[in-house]
Parts: structure tokens; sequence; C-alpha cells
């Protein structure tokens, strides 16, 4: 059975180049990381305002676009220490990534933990904005919910939180059981009858979307927090593995430094030389003496 070659596969160059082609893992990753972010920014950003912001769609994509420059510029400070030998440059750059295996180690982990109780937040929080009509949003300016939820309606065919119930006795209409025109569904009206005040026929709810928009948007939100997730995941392996490669480039880094000071010192300093002279001075007059007493002896 032939045996490995430890020396071949796990030298000082094959770690150095190990670490290199791991950080150009990484800066891919960093890349998905940013498009993934600004995917998510950019789709159905007009329903967030139904979400707690700690469950948002745009905190998620906040969190991708980041990470994604974060790694960019790490990637860039590992390249220069290892490049220029520069142990302050590196030990930045092994702090930073485990400052980044410790942020996605522990969002992974209370994503995980706290999902069930996030869906129940998110149930919370739409049914609390259904009676409201208006929301603050964080750059200072106000949104019409109702503008929202009809948008929300329309795109997800739906209506209320659990079902078109949920709209009776809202502070729109608080004295009676309507609904938004929003709920009603496009398919019992004919092509050329209008569908204005659809919502306030209280004795024909079979025209109104019987699903409730809960589901329907947990499932979306939930369809992208699950890909952050993989993001997540896939970032966290290749920063546990880069922090590994670090910790032996950093023993590499040590020994060409100490190699660096020892040879210049000998080479410069003219005692040594000199006296290397006169030592290999002394060794032909030794050998030539030595050369004498043979022909003598002979």
């Amino acid at each position: 059975m032939a045996k490995i070659d430890l020396n071949k596969i796990w030298n000082d160059n094959q770690k150095i180049s190990y670490f290199f082609y791991t950080n150009v893992c990484f800066l891919i990753s960093g890349f998905a990381s940013f498009v993934v972010g600004v995917w998510l920014y950019s789709s159905k950003n007009n329903f967030v305002e139904l979400t707690p912001s700690s469950y948002s769609a745009l905190s998620a994509a906040g969190l991708c676009v980041f990470t994604g420059v974060t790694i960019c510029i790490i990637v860039a400070v590992g390249y220069l220490g290892v490049s220029y030998t520069n142990k302050p440059l590196f030990y930045s750059y092994i702090a930073f990534i485990l400052l980044l295996i410790l942020a996605h180690g522990t969002a992974r982990t209370t994503g995980f933990l706290h999902k069930d109780e996030a869906r129940e937040n998110l149930r919370t929080s739409m049914l609390r904005n259904i009676n409201a009509t208006v929301v603050i949003t964080k750059l200072g300016r106000e949104l019409k919910l109702a503008l929202t939820w009809d948008h929300l309606q329309r795109e997800l065919e739906c209506c209320g939180v659990n079902n078109y119930t949920d709209w009776y006795y809202s502070v729109h209409w608080p004295n009676n059981q309507y609904t938004p025109d929003s709920c009603c569904e496009p398919i019992h009206f004919q092509e050329n009858s209008t569908m204005e005040n659809c919502g306030k026929m209280p004795d024909d709810d079979t025209v109104l979307y019987q699903e409730g928009c809960f589901p329907k948007f947990a499932d979306w939100l939930y369809h992208h927090i699950t890909l952050v997730n993989w993001v997540t995941s896939v970032l966290f392996i290749v920063e546990v593995t880069l922090f590994i490669l670090s910790l032996a480039v950093l023993g590499v880094l040590k020994r060409r430094k100490t190699k660096r000071r020892r040879s210049p010192r000998r080479e410069r300093d003219p005692d040594v030389t000199s006296e290397r002279i006169r030592l290999n001075s002394m060794d032909r007059i030794a050998d030539a003496r030595l050369d004498g007493e043979s022909i003598n002896s002979r």
C-alpha cells in the first residue's frame, strides 16, 4: 500500500496555495451574498411594512449586502498580509474571520431555534397592521397601509390574515362587515363589469378570496429567509476552513520572517566574514604542512 507523503501535500508552499484558493472561494461566496441581498431588496419590497423589522426581507437583504462588502475587504487584507509577510495585517484578517464565524454561527442557530416564534410574531404583526391606517417607515415617511394591503392581496390572491373575516369591523368601517375591493376574486365578475365596492356586499362572500394571506406571505418570506440561511451556512463552512488555514499560514509567515532576519545579518557582518577568511587561510597552511610531511615520509 502506497504511503502518503505529507511533505508534498502539506508543506509551506502548499499551505499558502490552499489559503489563496480558499480565499477565492470565499470571495465568490461574498459576491453571491451581495447579489442575493440586492435581489431580496428589489423583490416585493412593498410588503415589508407588514412584517416585524427583525423578520423583514429587507433586514435579510441588508445583512447579505453588508456581508458581501465585508468579505471583499477581508480577502484583500488577507492577501496583502501574506504577500508582504505583514503579521499585523494578517492578525487583523484572522480577527475578522473569527468575528464572521461567531456572527454567522449565532444567526444560523438563532434562526433555527426561533423559527416557530418568528412565524407567530409575523401573524401578530399582520393582525395589528390590518387595523392600522398608516405606518411610519424607517426613512420617516408615512405609508398608507391600505395601499400595501391591496397590493399584497392582489399579488398573492388572498384576503385578510387568516381569512376575509379579519377585515370585519376594522377601523375603516367599524360598524360593518366589509372587506377591501382587493379581496374580490376577478373570476366571479364578467369582463366588462366593475369590481368597485364589491367588498361591501355582506350577503355574498363567495366572490371573495377564501384563503388568508398569512400562509402565503409567510411562505414567501421564509423562502427568502431559507435562501439567506443557505448562504450563511456555506459562508460559515468556508470561514471555519479559512480560520484553520490561517493559523497554518501564520506559522509559515513566522518561519519566513525569522529566516530573513538571520540570513542578511550573517552576510553583512564583517567580523564573521574576516574570521571565515582567517580560518580558510589557516586551513590552507595546515594542509600545506601535512602535504610536506607526507612527502618527507616517502
